[in-house]
């Protein structure tokens, strides 16, 4: 009796020791990425000391990415041809891809929604600046003042992409759309969308590498709400990165 149970608990115990043989560790079963979400300025980098094309390019090294994700049409991607105030594209992003052969995905609509959309608000913007031309010229010199403030509050790219900077930032936004219109909040919140589903592709397709989203400083804050809503995807965090490795 006692030796059939001992003969039992044997095979029990070698059954239970090949199964987890057979099943891989959750760490090798799905290789987790390293995903950044970090801010470029435009036309902007030339009048931020801090952050400026210089600064932007040692972010760039410094994370090491795999993968790159870009908020550039797939044509632009393409033909290494931007609009014209994308000046980091021209100047570092764009080398940087010729010299190194990584890959990017574009994070813009294609062309035939990114006509769509940009036609939409470019309309609702007319029609408020001629509906309420010195409300328009007020939100124009609040912008400017907000983000001189903010260039000489900035030391470093930890600062620019700060959970306090997206706060300014969101809260700027917040008046521009109340003021111009209920049609540019819907467009830029589904653009938005595009750039975390485009970022959702590009880490599901490349799983365990490092990631790297550059994006518009007014929509990261919100490209991170996408991301945290949809709950698949945990981005480093920025500023504490930035700041361990002194950039």
């Amino acid at each position: 009796m006692n030796k059939m149970h001992g003969d039992r608990s044997r095979r029990f115990m070698l059954g239970m020791l090949a199964l987890a043989a057979a099943v891989p560790p959750p760490a090798l079963a799905a290789a987790r990425n390293e995903v950044f979400v970090i801010s470029t300025l435009y036309a902007r980098h030339k009048h931020v000391p801090a952050y400026d094309l210089a600064a932007l390019r040692r972010v760039i090294d410094g994370v090491k990415p795999d993968v790159l994700v870009l908020d550039v049409t797939p044509t632009e991607l393409r033909t290494r041809k931007v609009w014209p105030g994308k000046v980091e594209y021209i100047d570092v992003i764009f080398p940087y891809l010729d010299a190194t052969g990584i890959l990017a995905y574009a994070s813009e609509p294609d062309e035939a929604l990114f006509k769509q959309l940009t036609g939409s608000v470019g309309q609702t913007y007319k029609d408020f600046n001629e509906r309420n031309p010195a409300g328009a010229k007020a939100l124009e010199t609040l912008k400017q003042s907000i983000y001189q403030a903010l260039a000489t509050q900035w030391t470093s790219a930890a600062d620019v992409n700060s959970e306090k900077t997206d706060r300014l930032v969101a809260a700027l936004r917040e008046i521009e759309e109340g003021l111009v219109g209920e049609n540019v909040t819907r467009v830029q919140q589904q653009w938005d969308e595009h750039h975390a589903q485009r970022l959702r592709e590009a880490v599901r397709a490349h799983p365990g590498k490092r990631v790297l989203m550059l994006v518009g400083i007014e929509s990261r804050y919100r490209v991170l709400q996408q991301l945290k809503a949809a709950g698949a995807i945990e981005p480093v965090e920025s500023e504490a990165w930035l700041r361990r490795v002194g950039l």
